[in-house]
């Protein structure tokens, strides 16, 4: 059965998440906010296979140069504007922070998902994709029959932001009645917890 760890990033405290199962050493990572307490967090024997990006804004995507030089073969997924924001300080925002990121791998390295997309984690677990444009453009999705990963679509108890460039509170609100539908029935892993969500806004 998969199973799914947090990590919590020292960006703006974005999390992430670890999806493994134990009798298997392949896992999965759900964006990547921060490398270094990821690779704490993740055991020696684990073989990354994927990255699976909830947006492009640069405290989900800020460890992502350093994870493609620790793990090159894995594949990171995400949108189409998911890949203009990896090669963009300005669309993924870290131009106005403290350091500027521009993705330093190859694009053949990334998977383009749109929604309704399928990927095959194990023999019994698919993770189905949904975009959810509205905290941003490349927002996606994730979900399988247990849980889901949000991002910042939606964090419980917590209004969408959609003030930040590119956002969209007709389509945030769209995304918002998607994915409630599908947290009926499963887990919700977002990217941030409330308290750190509610510190920063």
């Amino acid at each position: 059965m998969l199973q799914v760890k947090k990590v919590v990033g020292s960006i703006l405290s974005s999390n992430m998440y670890i999806l493994f199962e134990e009798s298997s050493s392949d896992c999965w990572i759900v964006d990547m906010g921060d490398f270094h307490a990821l690779k704490e967090a993740l055991p020696k024997s684990f073989r990354i296979k994927g990255l699976f990006l909830t947006h492009g804004h640069f405290d989900h995507i800020v460890g992502i140069n350093d994870f493609y030089n620790s793990f090159p073969e894995s594949i990171i997924y995400t949108s189409e504007y998911g890949i203009e924001q990896l090669y963009s300080d300005k669309k993924n925002f870290s131009l106005y922070h403290e350091k500027s990121l521009i993705f330093e791998g190859k694009e053949a390295s990334i998977q383009l998902l749109k929604d309704g997309n399928e990927i095959a984690l194990t023999n019994e677990c698919v993770l189905k994709v949904l975009a959810t444009p509205g905290h941003c453009p490349s927002a996606l999705t994730y979900y399988t029959d247990d849980f889901i990963f949000t991002g910042d679509s939606y964090i419980p108890k917590a209004q969408v932001v959609t003030k930040l460039p590119k956002g969209n509170k007709v389509l945030a609100n769209e995304s918002l009645e998607r994915i409630k539908m599908l947290c009926q029935s499963r887990i919700v892993y977002a990217g941030h917890d409330i308290d750190n969500w509610v510190s920063m806004f």
